[in-house]
């Protein structure tokens, strides 16, 4: 339930920083402004304007607590659509929470993770949509995750919602018209074209279904597992990429025994990279553990880094190894180009056949260019490029998108089968709540709350 108090949080990261922001929203936040802050000059609370600033100063009774910028924003041109107050100050920990605590005082409520943006969705400033793509700016790892989230606050996905919505409505308008008047023929559509339309609708969903690997891929990063035999250059492979020392490199079989994540922004590409084992079959029971997790990790990822030291002839360990990746996203890596050429090239190439290939050193730091650019095309080859399409970016949303497709089929398969008007339209306006629920139409409460639950206090 919306509770429409006046709410008060530390809107800046935590930590120490130039300038900290005190948020204040709700209908006294200018009156709580009002007992803390002491302006340079005079202020006519009534009558302040929004989009102003204002020097001075935060006092607690007749002790100045720190100097103070205040901004003013009223109903409803602010974020949360309420009227809001922001005091900004110097970003120490203590003096933030010391001039939090005096809004308290003041008469604030501590906001909720989430609550503001909260508010906003419930004030109609955003719509359910727009507002997880708040989080997903603060949460984007790459450049691209950043447009794709900045591209939905924008509204791109609203926007497409809303014209598959009147589509939608179009066709039920037509079909009841034919219900309520079945002797005068008033129906706009006929048979044929309210299928080709339902075709369209259908053939649309598909197709933004289908990118939403690409949202995932750009919000989360495409899963790539680094794999190869031990001593291959998988861990020298994972510090190039992440330009750091951030797994344990020596001379020794087995080193890695674990799983080893970390994010890399290669090329534009956002990598989850995991390195992992070096397969092999050992009687060690750890680095047997570690070569289990290595096999399931390669069973899920979204693109295999297969590292090969060419330097070394092909073993039958080797072979055995290549057959596990046949049909998998794989782009080979020889590495250790620096070192003459002993693996046998074609050999490799009839086991797993026509992937990607890459030569590299991953000791040396050459090649770091050549897989980026591989990486990219594997991107676009695989359909997960961050186009200016509308994206669908978690499961919910997905979720959503197919129910509105499963009944929009029904429907079609309703239409070439001569169903009653009255039957494919129950199907349509099912189609339509469905996609409604993607940007928070008729969403229950206790979803709305879930959602905004996962964001920070102070958003």
């Amino acid at each position: 339930m919306y509770i429409r108090d006046t709410i008060a949080a530390i809107a800046t990261a935590p930590g120490e920083g130039g300038i900290g922001i005190i948020r204040i929203s709700g209908s006294e936040a200018l009156a709580v402004a009002a007992r803390l802050f002491h302006p340079g000059g005079s202020i006519d609370w009534e009558t302040v304007p929004g989009y102003t600033a204002h020097y001075g100063h935060v006092r607690d009774e007749q002790e100045t607590v720190d100097e103070c910028v205040l901004l003013v924003m009223r109903a409803p041109r602010s974020y949360t659509g309420e009227d809001t107050a922001e005091l900004q100050i110097h970003g120490g920990t203590l003096v933030l929470r010391r001039v939090l605590q005096l809004c308290l005082q003041a008469g604030c409520r501590a906001a909720e993770s989430g609550e503001f943006t909260e508010r906003a969705f419930l004030n109609g400033r955003l719509d359910l949509a727009q507002a997880e793509a708040v989080q997903d700016i603060i949460t984007a790892r790459s450049n691209a995750g950043l447009d794709i989230a900045v591209r939905q606050l924008n509204g791109s996905l609203s926007r497409w919602v809303a014209a598959a919505e009147e589509e939608i409505l179009t066709l039920v308008s037509s079909l009841e018209a034919a219900i309520d008047y079945p002797e005068e023929d008033l129906a706009e559509l006929g048979r044929d074209e309210v299928a080709g339309r339902l075709a369209k609708l259908c053939d649309a969903l598909r197709d933004i279904l289908a990118r939403t690997r690409a949202g995932k891929v750009w919000r989360e990063g495409l899963r790539t597992v680094i794999s190869g035999l031990p001593n291959a250059g998988k861990s020298s492979l994972l510090n190039l990429i992440l330009r750091e020392e951030r797994a344990i490199v020596t001379e020794i079989p087995g080193t890695t025994r674990d799983i080893i994540a970390e994010y890399a922004d290669l090329h534009g590409i956002l990598l989850h990279l995991i390195d992992t084992a070096g397969i092999r079959e050992t009687t060690d029971t750890v680095e047997r553990i570690g070569v289990d997790r290595a096999r399931r990790e390669a069973a899920q990822a979204e693109l295999i880094l297969a590292v090969l030291d060419g330097s070394e002839p092909v073993t039958e360990a080797t072979e055995a190894w290549l057959r596990t990746l046949v049909g998998k996203p794989v782009i080979l890596l020889w590495n250790k180009a620096d070192l003459p050429l002993r693996a046998d090239t074609r050999r490799v190439r009839e086991i797993i056949g026509d992937v990607p290939e890459v030569s590299l050193s991953a000791r040396a730091g050459d090649g770091l260019t050549e897989l980026g650019l591989a990486i990219y095309d594997f991107v676009g080859a695989a359909g997960l490029t961050g186009s200016h399409a509308a994206l669908l970016t978690n499961v919910r949303q997905q979720q959503w998108a197919e129910t509105a497709l499963e009944h929009l089929e029904h429907a079609a398969t309703g239409v070439s089968l001569g169903l009653p008007e009255d039957c494919l339209t129950e199907d349509l306006r099912q189609a339509r709540e469905a996609l409604a629920a993607i940007v928070g139409r008729r969403a229950g409460s206790d979803i709305v709350s879930e959602i905004f639950r996962r964001f920070c206090v102070g958003k």
